[in-house]
Formats: C-alpha cells, structure tokens, sequence
C-alpha cells in the first residue's frame, strides 16, 4: 500500500533562528597507532557509479550500540582494535587488540571490499571484505576490560560478485527458543551484457545446541544504490529507500520467488501528444515559502505558442484540464495537467503530464493573450496561455512534472527573475530569515539520486514492497545509529534523516501502523549540510528511541581532512535572544517590532595536520560529550566542553 510522510509539526521550532558561533574549541588527545588503520580505496576499472556508493558507505569506526563509549576499527595487519572512551581522558589510547583475521583469508580477488563489522548483544559479525563472514562471541563488553573474540561460526556466502559489505544485522529468538541472526550484505556485480547492479542478500544463521548453521537466503537486486537499509527492529521486514523497485531473486524457503524471464521495458505510460513541442516554450514560477500561507501555494505557467498555433476562436480553441491521476498514493490524490489547442488546421495536444505534487482542480485558471507587437517593419503576434493553479499544500516544488524526462521533452524552464511576491508592508511582519534565499534555491533543487526517492517496507516472507511512501524533495542527509534499549530490544538499529525544508527530520519505523513516523528534529540542519561540500562524515551520538522526543545533543560533521563542525541542539532552557527591528525611515518607536528567537551553538575543530579522515564517531555524556577521529595513523578524542545555555 502507498502510505505518506508527514512532520509531526509539535516536533518543528517555529522560533529557531540560527546557530552561534562558540569560541570553544574543545580539548584535542591524539593516539598512534604504529601499525596504521586499514581503509581500502576502489581499484582502477572499477570506478562505476555503484561502486563508488558502496565504497563511500565505509567508515573505519564502528561504534558499539550496546556500549557507545566502545568502538572499534581493523589495523593494516589485519588485527581487530577496540578503543574505550574512560572517563579519563588522559587515559585516551589505540586500543587493544580483540581479534585477528586469519590470513588464510586474504583475498586475492582483482576487488576486494573494507572489512565490516556490526555489534550484537555478546556477538559481533564481521565480514573480511570478501565473501567471508565471521561470528564471534564477545562475551561480556560492558566493561573496560574486554576478552578476546572467539570463533563460533564462519561461513563462505553465496553471493554474485565474491565481495559484500555488512550494513546491519539483528538477533531474534522463534517461537521454541531458538537464537537467530539476520543479517544483510550489500554487493554490486554486472553480468555479462547487463548494466551492473546492487545485490542485497539477506542470510538467517540458526543455533542448535552448540552450533551454529545457516538456515536461509534471500536475495534482491535493484538498479540504483539503496542509501538506506535496515531491519525495523526484527527480521521481519526491512527499510529500504531507493528510487527503483527491489526485485526478488531467491528464497531458499520458498521456491516460488526466483528471478523473472527478461521481458523488454515498457516505457511510462504517456499520452499521445504533438511529436515536437520545440515551437512551445513552457515557463513556470512559484511563490516563495516565506510568504503567507494565503499566496504561498500559488504556482503560474506561461506558455508561449508559435505563429503555427493560429486559434481561429480563443473561446473554444484553448482547453486546460487539470485531471486526477488513475494512481493514487494513500489519501493523496495526484493530478495530470491537459492542455490541447484547436488551430485551422487540426487539434494540437501540447501537454499531457502529472504535476509534481497535488493541486486543487478546481482552483485552476487560466486566461489566452494575444498581443501583436511592431519590431522596425516586421509586425509579430505572441500568443500566450497564462496557467494559475493553486497547490495543496504550501512548499517548494523543485520541479514542475513529475517525471524529469517529461521536462525534458517539454523544455520546461523556471523562471528565477519573477518570482511571485507580495506586499510587504503589514506592522508586525515577522523578521527576515537568517537563512540564505539562494543556497536554499540550491538544495531544493532534486538531484540526480533523490530524484523520485521511495522509502519502503520490504516483507521478509514475500520480499516485496508492503508499504511505500514517497520522499521526492526529501534528500537523504545522513543515517543515524540508535542505542540499544534493553526494554525495548526490538528497535531497529539505524534509522533515517532526511531534509524537510531546511530543518532535517529523523524517521522511524511505526511497527504499530503502516508507516514511518517522525521522531524528532535537528533544526535547521539541511541548509547547514547543503554549506558543507567539503564533507565526509555525518554523526550523532547514538539515539534513544525510547524518549520523546530523541533529538540527539548535537550533530557532527567532519570534512575530508582537519575541520569538525558540531551543531548543538536546543533545549527547553536553551539560549534565547529578544531581537529588535525597526522598519526604515521611520524612527519611532511606534514602528519598533520585536521578536524572541531561539538560538543554538555551532563549535568548529580544527585538527593539527591535514590527513585524510577515514573514521568518525560521537558520544554525548557518558562520561563526557566527545567525538572520536581517525586517520591512517591517527586516532583524535575531541571533548567538547558544552557551551553554556
């Protein structure tokens, strides 16, 4: 079923202003480590856009969500490292070794991928890189003093490309008590003739008394890179947001689901329309968000008609029909935007496609105008169908249509230079945004790999998309690791942030309903990452699903090399500001308004040398709010001092 995403608007902060700059920079502890961190780079040939997404998922840190203060990471001599945050910061150190990968297992395959790792409650999976996966028995690792890991089960899996990478996993127990770990390794292989694509293979491990086997293997593919996968809490079902469907492959419990004959591609449905609107020019603008809500859905299309569009009778020559779509997405109801013209000659249909978001049907108006213009000798006729509509929802379309190639075919341009504005003269008009118009332009905008984004629920029993809920305009701005709530051991593991207007809003599975529900809000942080082009990782400590609502302390970013940003979230008590405005050329105090604001701290590290940061993890509070960098050689603890309030 098709479901929709709506802000919990209780969890939005109206009054949010900005962030300030602190002064604070933090106390910097750095550790070697001689043998030096191991982080592979993609080989030459095989720098494919998929690959590319998967080697960019890797991060040399993975952080226990059971223990947050306890991370981890592999050395260059293929040792595992743990690395405790103590509530002595001078005691900061590289670690002690855990584990070793048995050499046996170098790979000597053309690609090999970094080795990954995923805590689970006295387990930890790990997978070489290759198509080798390990459990290990941990043990107890709540304490400073950590056992090495033991061997209980490895296992050569069966995928594609010889190569995966572990994204999650989880630990459940069927009905007679039996433990079970699921767990998903991302791949991307091409064959033969066929354009590469990502494998996701989904294996189940069983234990039987003492042993530990695998019971089951499902596996999907999709065209496009899925930036976000994770098990909703069980093995029942998983969160996949991707902008193509996941076919199903291969379920070694059930026979009936293996991969489809290929049948040629049906293009999209579209409706016969003239073979070369080149002569038409369409032209589209929009009211700006910081309007009021009264204009602030107000969209226009201007199309302009060549000399062979002669309409004899504008009465009866000109239709526009705003008609709803036969797809319907929950209560939402899309519509296709008709405009056909009737010249001498014949009927013209010039525009037959879906608009980008709902609109009020019966709000459309539109009006023709012909004008007959003089240019030295030469008299010219510009005939114009000028098109109103009214959205359903206040917001910003990034584009006009739905689909990017109908733009494409219809040269849709957007016109920057006239903008819908209103009056601005009401006494008590709110105060300008702290936020730059033209960078928020900039991250409106879809790019290529959010360009119709689809968060869905994929069944563990039939592997198919169950719920769906588009994300069009909400760009994927970073994952989020949650902690472990022994209470409530059936949360998932990562959950999703993604830009709302400029705030970034934080998704969780609603294993009580059908969708996804917003848990909590990072303010204004999709118009702080969109400045971050120099960015490498994103982190926040991990979150507490079980409060409400979870917002995390702070967020961190980390460029490529030396520079950490940290984005303190506000309080009920956080620090406000009563800011004056007085409106220009007049100096009475009648004409002072004022406003209180909330504002927040934004911290900036700078590291002592330039290396390339591979890891980066967070903690708040336990002992201290700190994050932890990784280079090649280097390991950073960065304590934050919390900025007072």
């Amino acid at each position: 079923m098709n479901s929709s995403l709506h802000p919990n608007w209780d969890l939005l902060h109206p009054n949010f202003q900005s962030y300030k700059l602190s002064l604070k920079k933090g106390l910097i502890i750095t550790t070697l480590d001689n043998e030096g961190i191991d982080r592979k780079s993609l080989p030459e040939g095989n720098f494919s856009k998929l690959n590319i997404y998967l080697f960019s998922l890797h991060n040399c840190l993975f952080q226990d969500r059971f223990n947050p203060c306890h991370l981890y990471y592999r050395t260059s001599s293929r040792k595992i490292k743990a690395l405790i945050i103590s509530s002595r910061k001078e005691a900061f150190s590289s670690g002690e070794t855990v584990f070793t990968i048995p050499s046996k297992n170098s790979s000597d395959l053309s690609m090999i991928y970094n080795t990954s790792l995923v805590c689970l409650h006295d387990y930890v999976l790990l997978c070489t890189g290759s198509n080798h996966v390990y459990l290990l028995h941990t043990g107890n690792r709540s304490s400073d003093v950590l056992s090495l890991w033991k061997v209980v089960h490895e296992q050569t899996v069966d995928v594609l490309s010889k190569v995966g990478y572990l994204v999650d996993a989880v630990t459940t127990h069927t009905s007679d008590d039996k433990m079970q770990i699921d767990y998903i390794l991302l791949s991307v292989h091409k064959s033969g003739d066929e354009k590469s694509k990502v494998y996701l293979d989904w294996l189940t491990l069983s234990k039987t008394e003492d042993a530990w086997s695998q019971i089951r293997h499902r596996r999907l593919s999709c065209d496009t890179f899925p930036d976000h996968v994770a098990f909703e809490g069980d093995a029942g079902s998983l969160t996949v947001r991707s902008t193509r469907p996941l076919i199903p492959l291969l379920d070694t419990a059930n026979p009936d689901i293996k991969p489809q004959a290929s049948k040629p591609q049906i293009a999209i449905e579209t409706m016969e329309v003239e073979e070369s609107n080149q002569d038409v020019h369409f032209t589209w603008v929009q009211s700006l968000p910081s309007i009021p809500e009264g204009d602030s859905t107000l969209l226009n299309i201007l199309v302009k008609l060549s000399d062979k569009h002669k309409i004899s009778d504008p009465k009866h020559g000109v239709s526009v029909v705003c008609k709803p779509c036969e797809e319907v997405e929950g209560d939402r109801i899309f519509y296709r935007l008709d405009l056909s013209v009737k010249t001498e000659e014949r009927d013209i249909q010039l525009c037959s496609a879906r608009l980008f978001a709902p609109v009020k049907a019966n709000g459309t108006i539109w009006t023709y105008d012909r004008g007959t213009n003089r240019q030295g000798l030469i008299h010219f006729t510009n005939r114009f169908i000028d098109i109103a509509l009214v959205k359903e929802e206040p917001g910003t379309w990034p584009r006009l249509f739905a689909y990017l190639d109908e733009e494409r075919r219809l040269g849709v341009k957007y016109d920057d230079d006239s903008l819908l504005i209103t009056s601005n003269d009401v006494p008590d008009e709110p105060m300008q945004s702290c936020f730059n118009v033209e960078q928020l332009e900039d991250v409106d905008m879809v790019h290529d790999e959010d360009e119709d984004a689809v968060l869905q629920r994929i069944d563990g029993t039939t592997l198919k998309a169950i719920v769906k809920a588009e994300m069009i305009g909400h760009q994927k701005l970073y994952t989020a690791l949650t902690r472990f709530d022994p209470h409530s051991p059936d949360l998932c593991s990562h959950i999703l942030c993604t830009r709302y207007d400029v705030d970034g809003l934080l998704w969780a599975p609603e294993i009580s309903s059908t969708s996804w529900s917003h848990v909590a809000t990072i303010q204004a942080f999709g118009y702080v990452l969109a400045s971050k082009q120099n960015r490498r990782f994103v982190v926040s400590p991990p979150i507490d699903l079980s409060r409400s609502p979870c917002t995390p302390r702070f967020v961190a970013v980390s460029d490529i090399t030396r520079h950490i940003y940290v984005y303190w979230q506000p309080t009920k008590s956080t620090f406000m500001e009563l800011r004056k405005r007085k409106s220009d050329g007049d100096s009475s105090s009648s004409s002072t308004g004022s406003k209180v604001v909330h504002v927040a701290w934004q911290q900036v590290v700078v590291l002592p040398d330039n290396e390339e940061i591979i890891g980066f993890a967070a903690v708040a509070g336990e002992p201290y709010a700190a994050c932890v960098v990784a280079t090649r050689r280097s390991l950073y603890l960065v304590c934050l001092d919390e900025v007072e309030e």
